[in-house]
């Protein structure tokens, strides 16, 4: 196959259009000793931890056997006492530093180990917990309306408002619990078991050993016709573990079958729908929305992609390949770039950046045993953290323009009191996104015609990555659960076809897939964590539509501060209802995807001469 690729430019410089202060001396290493405990036999791991269970367990003692819900100054108190109970972070902070360090080193089974015992012990705790919820999910339908119009409770309306909607679907205390413990011994324990299998597969090529998740992470590094030759040789481990995968897939499902039979849900995603703080008829709307004029603008790209790589289709394999080699700008230009949009949004956020960068926050550079890929740690109470593998390309620029953008989500929401300054994944990848788009949007404006056609097009292809194809991968979700659900087992052949019939209905005719390429349903990890993969598509289109809004005035600035300082302290479609966008509107995700169709139109314009 013939393949036509600019030539590459090395050179990239950029300049400001803000006035940025000063930039002190920055770290690239988290300061885990300084922000968190010296070592493992850090004495004060365990103060902290006897602190947590202390505050728990006087908090049962004195609310688990009395009646706390039959007046609302009881009820008021009681939901004083839970908001402090929340706001003890000790139990938390020993919890994110071991995690934190098993992220920084795989091996490290010190971290693990610790791990482990803690969450056992906490776990516990939580059940002992839960039935706190449970007993205000029961105060009868009357009562719960007075509560919800008292001025005394106003502060808990939404979180009473998400307990009494739960209570719906809530089963018994003693039900409850086994729920919880059954989850990790069965739901979990055959999804870690295939991911290990999986994860140990090896495949050889050109007489080296490669491990097959290596392979996929890194599949872009290699040549067009290399890349075929390794998915193919993937796609026969897939398929030869797909024996394994058809039983793990349909014990997850009959898993989810019974709990929402016993919850009383009637569709299959109702329950990830509401823990994420969604309208059903918003995620609904977005489908909707994806899966036509979305499947309609991807499908345009790819006959777009495969004329540029001078064919009239390309493999599956290829979906991703580049059409030509962009500049590598440095970590001092890649900060650079992101502090001059943050500061041009708003002083704030370019300050969390910046004191994130000078205190040991960011952990920037890839080093062995290092987890892959990239993400954003924290919550009330501990540092927020970012998590990097940089190495300098418009891709890393643009990660950590997302990432931070998470990392200032988080830090603007601690305005809020402990109960609501966490957020649901919805809003979290609103944040994220929103940032990312606005980098995305300065460098393409700066960049001369041919790098602008190559981070057009590479911005195209991730933009497509976060909503088409998990909107794909949603519609697949859905006709896996009714299959096994009507016929109580899906075979390994049968889940193959049906990725095979979801990939194709965003990728149209420029790309080929065959049913070998629909065994990627074998390490599509997301297929096992519920429906929550709507989640990237819903935050790339309402932080598009921000943009859009932002852009026509620039005042709208202030809008988006107050979403990204709003925390969990209402339902999400109500957050940004109140900053003007209607979630619920199938119009809103169609406005969504006009900025997409306008950077494939500038995409047909820029290599119709090509």
């Amino acid at each position: 196959m013939s393949k036509k690729h600019l030539k590459k430019s090395t050179e990239f410089s950029f300049e400001t259009t803000n006035v940025l202060p000063k930039l002190g001396k920055t770290k690239t290493n988290w300061d885990l000793k300084k922000h968190y405990y010296k070592s493992e036999n850090d004495p004060q791991i365990e103060k902290d931890a006897q602190v947590y269970e202390r505050a728990v367990r006087l908090f049962v003692k004195k609310y688990s056997k009395v009646n706390f819900t039959d007046s609302a100054q009881k009820l008021l108190k009681a939901l004083e006492d839970y908001e402090k109970l929340e706001e003890i972070s000790e139990g938390t902070k020993l919890m994110f530093y071991f995690e934190l360090r098993t992220q920084l080193n795989v091996n490290d089974t010190n971290a693990k180990k610790k791990l482990l015992q803690y969450d056992h012990r906490f776990r516990k705790l939580a059940n002992e917990l839960i039935f706190f919820s449970l007993k205000i999910g029961q105060i009868a339908k009357k009562e719960q309306k007075s509560y919800l119009g008292d001025d005394r409770l106003k502060k808990y309306h939404y979180l009473l408002t998400k307990i009494f909607e739960e209570a719906k679907h809530q089963l018994s205390e003693a039900e409850e619990k086994i729920l919880s413990l059954r989850s990790s011994t069965s739901r979990g324990m055959w999804s870690e078991a295939v991911s290990k299998i999986r994860t140990n597969r090896q495949i050889v090529y050109k007489k080296k050993t490669l491990g097959v998740m290596e392979v996929l992470d890194s599949l872009d590094q290699y040549s067009f016709d290399e890349r075929i030759k390794l998915w193919d040789l993937v796609m026969a481990e897939m398929e030869d573990m797909g024996d394994i995968a058809e039983h793990e897939i349909t014990a997850i499902v009959n898993h989810d079958k019974v709990t929402n039979e016993l919850r009383g849900y009637n569709k299959s995603y109702t329950s990830s729908i509401l823990s994420f703080e969604n309208d059903e008829r918003a995620v609904e709307a977005l489908v909707e929305a994806v899966s036509t004029k979305g499947f309609t603008l991807s499908k345009k790209f790819y006959q777009i992609k495969a004329k540029l790589h001078g064919a009239k289709s390309i493999p599956y394999a290829n979906r991703t390949a580049e059409i030509g080699k962009l500049p590598k700008p440095t970590l001092a230009q890649s900060i650079e770039v992101c502090r001059d949009v943050f500061y041009g949004l708003n002083k704030k956020y370019g300050e969390v950046f910046d004191k994130m960068l000078v205190n040991g926050h960011i952990d920037v550079f890839p080093r062995s045993g290092k987890r892959g890929g990239a993400f954003m740690s924290g919550t009330n109470g501990v540092p927020t953290y970012v998590f990097l593998n940089y190495s300098p390309s418009f891709y890393w620029l643009e990660t950590i323009a997302h990432e931070m953008g998470h990392a200032i989500h988080g830090e603007m929401s601690k305005v809020q009191p402990g109960i609501y300054s966490d957020f649901t994944l919805s809003s979290a990848e609103t944040a994220s996104t929103l940032f990312e788009q606005l980098t995305t949007k300065r460098l393409v404006e700066i960049l001369p015609p041919e790098q602008k056609m190559i981070l057009l097009h590479d911005s195209i292809n991730r933009s497509i990555a976060s909503t088409q194809r998990q909107i794909a991968c949603f519609n697949f979700m859905k006709d896996m659960y009714e299959h096994i659900n009507s016929h109580g087992l899906a075979t390994k052949q049968e889940l193959a076809k049906l990725m095979q019939k979801h990939l194709k209905s965003y990728l149209g005719r420029g790309v080929d897939v065959s049913e070998k390429d629909g065994y990627s349903y074998v390490y599509w990890q997301h297929i096992r964590r519920g429906f929550y993969v709507y989640t990237y598509a819903y935050g790339h289109l309402i932080s598009a539509e921000m943009i859009r809004l932002y852009e026509k005035d620039p005042s709208y600035a202030q809008q988006i501060h107050q979403f990204l300082s709003a925390g969990g302290s209402m339902l999400v479609d109500d957050i940004f209802k109140n900053i003007g966008i209607d979630t619920r509107s199938i119009k809103t995700y169609l406005d969504g995807l006009k900025m997409q169709e306008q950077e494939i139109k500038e995409l047909e314009k820029l290599t119709s001469k090509r």
